[in-house]
């Protein structure tokens, strides 16, 4: 009998050793390491990349062929609006031109003796009938023939920047082929792609302050006023295109393709200050929500507390809601915790 005692008697000892063991496990302090949220992020200032374009960019085209005879534009030259662009040669079309003009003139006299034979009931009125639309066929031959002559001309739409000669002078060109490209720079745009959580504020121009550095001119800020924004998102980047117009009077330097910063500071009750926590402090739930565990300083242990986030920016993400500004919060290590958890920040441990 006396070994089986001794046998309960080892294993009584070795099951209270584990217990204490699992206990003291249990009760010592996990080493984590916090930081404290008493930093505020200055994110009503943005910075993106944008591009100089023009109000409207045209590929301009004859509407009938011909040889090109004159071809005054110059590229990067500006033509003020109803100048000559471009000019065909008109000698058929003016012949043309000529014959209409011939035929609807006999087609009018034709017209008018008969009309004095069909008073005198000399002719039927059907001879009549068909003298008039005679007369009215050769007067759509005479206004085509005009418009086939103006065709050959092309004059600027506005005030014209030639971007670039498509074809060359004395060149034999098909109708519709396009001749050279121009664009209005009355007013220029910048062009810019815009996150979700700035659009809906693009619109109010009075609820912040854009302005734009051309790479062609450093240190130089252009302020920016608000004209159009796509409504549909980029399918990958999802951001949305913004169009902001030069309002300063810009020097040419300025011109469509050319590279810019934009700067846009949002105001207070837009976008407020909040506090930018790092990534790896944000842990998530089951059921999708954001939290991070907050350390109690007095009771030296950790609890959960739920945040709303804004848009991750590198590392860091910012806080919208859920944390106050001095908070003590874990970075490293947040699948370990439960809460009220014991914790020692890893400065004190060390």
């Amino acid at each position: 009998m006396r070994p089986k005692k001794t046998f309960i008697f080892i294993f009584s000892v070795l099951l209270t050793g584990c217990s204490s063991d699992e206990k003291e496990r249990e009760v010592s302090p996990r080493v984590v390491k916090v930081i404290e949220t008493n930093q505020q992020s200055d994110i009503i200032s943005r910075r993106f990349v944008g591009r100089v374009d023009a109000l409207n960019t045209v590929d301009l085209s004859f509407q009938v062929g011909g040889r090109l005879s004159e071809f005054p534009a110059i590229q990067g030259g500006v033509i003020p609006e109803g100048e000559l662009v471009a000019r065909l040669e008109q000698t058929d079309y003016a012949l043309a031109l000529r014959k209409a003009e011939a035929e609807s003139n006999l087609a009018r006299r034709d017209m008018q003796r008969k009309r004095n034979l069909l008073a005198h009931n000399a002719v039927s009125q059907s001879v009549f009938d068909e003298a008039q639309t005679n007369f009215e066929l050769s007067e759509v031959q005479l206004e085509s023939a005009r418009q086939d002559l103006s065709y050959t001309t092309i004059r600027a739409p506005f005030d014209a920047l030639v971007t670039r000669r498509l074809t060359d002078l004395h060149s034999n060109i098909q109708p519709n082929e396009q001749v050279v490209r121009v664009q209005d720079v009355t007013e220029l745009r910048i062009r810019m792609s815009a996150p979700e959580a700035l659009i809906q504020y693009v619109a109010n121009s009075d609820r912040f302050e854009i302005e734009a550095e051309l790479l062609a001119m450093p240190g130089h800020r252009i302020p920016l006023e608000y004209r159009e924004h796509v409504t549909e998102p980029d399918e990958v980047a999802q951001t949305y295109e913004v169009e902001f117009a030069l309002i300063d009077d810009t020097p040419l330097v300025a011109l469509p393709g050319m590279t810019a910063t934009v700067f846009i500071s949002l105001a207070d009750d837009v976008m407020p200050p909040v506090i930018m926590i790092p990534v790896s402090a944000v842990a998530k739930d089951e059921a999708g929500n954001f939290h991070v565990w907050r350390y109690n300083t007095d009771e030296k242990t950790v609890t959960s507390q739920q945040v709303a986030l804004g848009e991750i920016s590198g590392d860091s993400v910012p806080v919208i809601s859920g944390l106050e500004r001095g908070t003590t919060i874990v970075v490293a290590g947040l699948h370990l915790l439960r809460d009220g958890m014991p914790v020692q920040p890893l400065e004190q441990a060390l």
